[in-house]
């Protein structure tokens, strides 16, 4: 598995449906934790 969803305003993770302090991430279809984001290419605009 990639980045994708561990990345600071990653396009994929939306903050508004979380599970608990999780956010969840649309490419994936899993929660992901913030605290553990990193920097990467694949910002929302």
């Amino acid at each position: 598995m990639s980045d994708e969803c561990k990345c600071k305003n990653c396009e994929y993770v939306d903050s508004s449906e979380t599970d608990g302090y999780k956010w969840y991430c649309s490419w994936y279809r899993i929660y992901v934790d913030p605290d553990k984001w990193q920097e990467c290419s694949h910002y929302r605009e």
